[in-house]
């Protein structure tokens, strides 16, 4: 049995510079998805293209914005979830001047990571599209990589400077960094978390509500992203979930909405945010979790939502 999945992740940390003043809105990991994934197609796609599931293997809109699972792998889902998380910065800064910075990551999710150079170059791109209301032109200084064994972010493109790969974060980091937390912790969701219990939405969670959709969603992600298949002893997983002690909840809900462009429907994204502390947690739940931390759990995790740390 193996506790994680042999998923690599790649964390990408963008940073633009505004040549314009504009206004974006509060949360913003909508518009930066939306915004890359227009600029992607305008950049790789072919102009004669009219179904997307039609181009070919190697195309990274398809792979990244279009995915297909193989029939029968995922149950229950409408849609493969894409392998890649947006993760917008927390600020609630609206007005942007010229000079101003934007500073955002993007997490890379398994397969995903070979289209790191294509991902670059349609931001790059996004940023001469024009970004916020006014479509202010913004330029791309600085594209850096989380290097686990550096414990920090590294350069990667710097003032059109390349200054190599992209560094990938394997389980084993996550294995690792569970050894320096106590049995005592606290989660802390900072961005809008949508869990659903029973069928409905939950306004609280639990542990078990916690650790079921982070397993959900790694299994996911590793069947069609991971190197090979995932088996963990789901039931032990659960029963130390249960057995870990609830000592105090500071939570509330917050709505936030976004229009979709392509079809103009306005969507609801809103979800649970605050801290959860924990107590009596096994190293096992523990690594499990961090490795959820970097995936976001619940619905619109691709625009940054379901987002939180263990500290």
């Amino acid at each position: 049995m193996e506790l994680l999945p042999d998923l690599p992740l790649v964390h990408l940390r963008f940073v633009y510079r505004f040549m314009a003043e504009t206004r974006l809105p509060r949360w913003k990991g909508a518009l930066l998805r939306g915004g890359w994934g227009r600029a992607l197609s305008k950049v790789f796609c072919i102009p004669t293209c009219e179904n997307v599931n039609d181009c070919q293997v190697a195309c990274p809109y398809r792979n990244l914005f279009a995915p297909e699972a193989p029939p029968n792998q995922l149950v229950g889902v409408r849609e493969a979830p894409r392998p890649f998380i947006v993760r917008p910065p927390l600020d609630e800064q609206t007005q942007f001047s010229i000079g101003d910075r934007l500073s955002f990551d993007l997490i890379l999710i398994g397969s995903a990571e070979r289209h790191v150079i294509p991902i670059i170059a349609a931001f790059e791109h996004l940023g001469r599209l024009g970004l916020g209301e006014d479509r202010a032109l913004a330029e791309l200084t600085q594209v850096d990589s989380f290097s686990s064994q550096r414990q920090q972010f590294i350069p990667l493109l710097k003032d059109g400077q390349w200054f190599g790969m992209a560094a990938q974060l394997q389980p084993q980091f996550f294995l690792d960094h569970a050894q320096r937390f106590a049995s005592r912790w606290q989660l802390q969701f900072v961005t809008p978390t949508r869990l659903k219990q029973h069928g409905q939405l939950a306004r609280q969670f639990d542990l078990p509500l916690i650790v079921g959709a982070a397993l959900r969603r790694m299994q996911q992600m590793n069947s069609l992203y991971g190197t090979k298949p995932w088996n963990c002893d789901l039931d032990q997983l659960f029963n130390q979930a249960r057995a870990a002690q609830f000592e105090a909840a500071n939570t509330r809900w917050v709505e936030w909405g976004r229009t979709s462009a392509a079809t103009g429907q306005n969507m609801q994204f809103g979800g649970v945010v605050g801290t959860i502390d924990f107590s009596r947690v096994t190293p096992a739940l523990t690594a499990l979790l961090l490795m959820a931390s970097a995936l976001h759990i619940g619905k619109a995790a691709v625009f940054g939502n379901g987002w939180f740390r263990l500290r």
